[in-house]
């Protein structure tokens, strides 16, 4: 490949402290990981880096792994293959199987956590399933640090609520058992994403035979998703095995809110999403975590 770079000015921080004062001083430096998602986005052979890159991954800091008894903590600059590595003692099944969707193995060193979740103009495939496990982010700059839950990562409209000087240093995730639960890609193909792709997130627990909490979301790849928590609790409380009456009730109402917004999904990909909650919805407990 032929890197024509045009002489982009690149910092390379060694340490958090310094990374935040270089983004304070160049908030047009752009974030860079391992730039999967800029690499993806390039249409012709050669390799063009914005005018201003910040390199991340000499920061030691924003690439720790740990883990509480409640919850996982992942530094935004961690890649998806170092994280895989800790294996089912720190990571739960739905989180192995969210990071095994979000690139090929042949890219897992080089993708982050922080950078899926940081597409200006895309929910890339962790945010849905960061949304319903209610994930949230550590945003610094060199003056202040947040905390803010993923769901609140991007404005209704869609847009990421990062300020220019600020950037994702961490991600924690709390550690929940669930009765079941279910994550897939619809419609991509090798790691590809096309304009009907979906990512389905559905998760349950149960107590006695009874639904105790619900939640559901779908991304499909635009700067917005769906998800209705109103629609969610109409689940909880209902005895195992749901009715089929209970069942289509949902359905129904799912499909006439999903029509009724500005959400992309074909009529095709409606449909089988909805087939698909049907046979989650008839089984729930063969979708064991």
């Amino acid at each position: 490949m032929l890197y024509r770079t045009r002489e982009p000015q690149i910092y390379l921080p060694s340490s958090l402290s310094e990374l935040l004062a270089q983004k304070q001083r160049n908030p047009e430096a752009v974030p860079f990981a391992g730039g999967t998602y800029l690499l993806w986005t390039q249409s012709k052979d050669s390799l063009h880096l914005p005018p201003a890159v910040l390199f991340l991954r000499n920061v030691k800091e924003i690439c720790r792994i740990g883990r509480t008894e409640s919850r996982l903590d992942l530094g935004a600059a961690a890649s998806i293959k170092r994280i895989l590595r800790a294996g089912p003692k720190i990571l739960s099944p739905i989180l192995v199987h969210t990071l095994e969707l979000i690139c090929p193995a042949g890219v897992s060193g080089l993708a982050t956590l922080g950078g899926n979740l940081s597409v200006p103009d895309r929910c890339m495939t962790s945010f849905p399933i960061l949304h319903v496990l209610d994930a949230r982010c550590e945003i610094r700059n060199s003056k202040r640090t947040r905390w803010i839950p993923v769901t609140s990562l991007r404005t209704p409209e869609g847009n990421l609520v990062l300020e220019p000087t600020e950037i994702i240093t961490r991600i924690q995730i709390p550690l929940e058992e669930w009765s079941f639960s279910v994550v897939k890609r619809i419609g991509a193909f090798s790691y590809g994403i096309s304009k009907d792709s979906l990512v389905l997130v559905v998760l349950g627990k149960t107590h006695r035979s009874i639904f105790s909490e619900f939640r559901f979301a779908l991304g499909n790849f635009s700067s917005t998703l769906y998800r209705n928590r109103d629609l969610e609790t109409l689940l909880i409380g209902s005895s195992l095995p749901l009715s089929q009456r209970d069942i289509e009730t949902f359905l129904k109402a799912v499909k006439e809110d999903i029509l009724s917004r500005e959400f992309r999904i074909s009529p095709a990909r409606l449909e089988q999403t909805l087939y698909l909650l049907k046979n989650i919805l008839t089984s729930p407990l063969s979708f064991r975590s």
